[in-house]
């Protein structure tokens, strides 16, 4: 059998004792491939049929796992990207809007409606007590949705897309209110000309974890369903070297922290903060410590409209790894 080929959009460190070759898969050497996007990975994922495993989008996987029977994939409950939301909504410099209450009746950019940032940023919106169809939404990529899911968000929410220009000129011109997504790239945010809609991001994060337990899943592993259907002890085996791999990377920032691994001064300080808010096993795999963020996104996917009923844990990750 040739090696397992995994893909991953980064390297990350949970995965690298995989990468590295420190933890074998079945014996054998995994190749990880890492892409040169986010959108390279999901999209590749779909294409190759090379591809055993590796890392999808939340939001797709559970939009997907609602619309189809037998979807191309199923996921692991190994969260490779997880990020609290609170800091990913920007308005310009001299906006009235300072909180998610005030966005109600304004205009809203995102990339797509359906990504999973947005989803969880709707819910944080939900909290404020404001519902998507108080929204306008500007997106610049059609939501990736069925065709049924398509019409019942167009009736359902005020969706239009963007002429093709970069959102954050929609935002300076003001010709939206706020932008939902990663901090601008040409500085403006340290020009003064953009700012982030929550000053207070950082604490109002951890509150939120402290009040909810909630540390947001935005991307997990997936296995090709066909692969689990002849072999579904390799659902198993790949949770396995990922739950090592994650532990060996924790202990690595425990344990080495004068070497600084990490390109990052502080990391000491850091370190013992993270343990402090989240306790000692600070990125949990396996589905019961994730069930209330597992949960909680996918009554938000079927609250937004993005699926035609609430989604069942049975419909996105592998039967056999419910009980992990």
């Amino acid at each position: 059998m040739s090696a397992p080929l995994l893909l991953f959009s980064r390297h990350y460190d949970r995965v690298s004792a995989i990468a590295d070759g420190r933890i074998l898969l079945r014996g054998q050497r995994a190749r990880c491939e890492v892409m040169p996007s986010i959108p390279a990975t999901f999209q590749r994922m779909m294409a190759d049929p090379e591809v055993l495993a590796g890392e999808m989008s939340f939001g797709f996987q559970a939009v997907v796992a609602s619309q189809q029977a037998r979807s191309r994939f199923l996921g692991i409950p190994v969260f490779l990207s997880r990020t609290f939301r609170h800091g990913n909504v920007f308005v310009r410099a001299d906006s009235s809007v300072h909180d998610f209450g005030d966005l109600r009746g304004k205009r809203v950019a995102l990339e797509e409606y359906a990504m999973t940032m947005g989803i969880w940023v709707r819910g944080l919106m939900k909290d404020a007590g404001v519902g998507p169809e108080e929204i306008s939404w500007v997106g610049a990529k059609d939501p990736v949705v069925g065709p049924e899911i398509a019409e019942s968000l167009s009736r359902r929410v005020k969706l239009e897309r963007s002429s093709g220009e970069a959102l954050w000129s929609l935002l300076l011109r003001g010709e939206v209110d706020a932008v939902i997504g990663r901090p601008p790239t040409n500085r403006s945010l340290d020009n003064g000309t953009v700012r982030r809609l929550l000053s207070d991001h950082w604490d109002r994060q951890r509150q939120y974890f402290r009040d909810t337990g909630i540390f947001p899943t935005m991307h997990l592993l997936v296995l090709r369903r066909d692969v689990y259907d002849e072999d579904p002890q390799m659902a198993l085996d790949l949770y396995a070297a990922f739950d090592d791999a994650r532990g060996r990377a924790v202990e690595d920032l425990r344990t080495n922290l004068n070497a600084l691994a990490v390109t990052l001064p502080m990391l000491e300080e850091h370190v013992e903060h993270t343990r402090q808010v989240f306790g000692e096993d600070w990125w949990p795999y396996g589905i019961a410590r994730n069930r209330a963020a597992i949960e909680t996104f996918l009554s938000y996917c079927f609250e937004q409209g993005l699926t035609r009923a609430p989604v069942q844990l049975e419909q996105t990750f592998c039967p056999n790894t419910l009980a992990l």
